[in-house]
């Protein structure tokens, strides 16, 4: 039996939509955890609420015993009839799944694009990365040599395997270190680790046969003053 278990977050403000996730293969054991200000200790006295959504989403395997692990920021609505085969199908003897970030290719875009909407004051991502050190993290990502910055993922969705845990928790450790922009830390870390990946079909903002990315009825969700996953 495969346990394959399934986890969102939403902090600050009512969740959009209800988790439903199933698997029609006999073989495949899903569980479910969706972390709301209604179930999950405030700690606004030591984290931001998007700091503390980086808890399950990448260290979900401290509290949970599973198989595989698979993320879905709040804006995620999963379609699929039958996520649990697709992901299998994709991983197939890889330990990691994933979706290419497009267009962007490299953190240093990534980068690039995150500092040029803050100098505009970008309400989106002002709110979620002022006062971030994300020039500095860019120049420590570079500093080191064996480091090739040819890779961006989109980590709105992710699947990853038990095995490979110690990615999650080195990725974690950047976002405390560096900036909570996981998409800038997590090419580093995969490049650092040399973990090999499979790649799902399609685009995380357009045409996928897992879900809809449906951000903005996700932000109509949130209080003025709060952030998220």
């Amino acid at each position: 039996m495969i346990k394959m278990h399934f986890v969102s977050a939403h902090f600050g403000g009512k969740p959009p939509w209800t988790l439903r996730i199933q698997s029609k293969s006999k073989s495949v054991e899903v569980s479910t955890a969706y972390y709301t200000d209604a179930n999950t200790a405030s700690r606004h006295l030591a984290m931001h609420p998007r700091l503390k959504a980086k808890v399950p989403k990448m260290l979900e395997w401290q509290s949970v015993d599973a198989d595989w692990y698979i993320w879905m920021d709040s804006s995620i609505r999963i379609t699929a009839n039958d996520p649990t085969s697709i992901i299998l199908d994709t991983a197939g003897n890889k330990k990691l799944c994933l979706f290419n970030a497009f267009p962007r290719q490299s953190i240093l875009e990534e980068c690039n694009a995150v500092r040029q909407a803050l100098k505009t004051n970008h309400e989106y991502q002002s709110n979620r990365y002022k006062g971030e050190p994300i020039l500095d993290q860019l120049i420590h990502y570079y500093g080191d040599k064996k480091f090739t910055d040819n890779k961006l993922f989109g980590m709105t969705f992710f699947a990853y395997h038990r095995s490979i845990s110690h990615l999650m928790q080195a990725w974690f450790i950047e976002n405390v270190r560096w900036s909570i922009q996981d998409q800038i830390s997590f090419p580093y870390v995969l490049n650092s680790s040399g973990i090999d990946y499979s790649l799902f079909e399609g685009k995380i903002n357009g045409s996928n046969s897992l879900f809809e990315w449906d951000w903005r009825q996700r932000e109509k969700r949130l209080d003025s003053t709060s952030s998220f996953n």
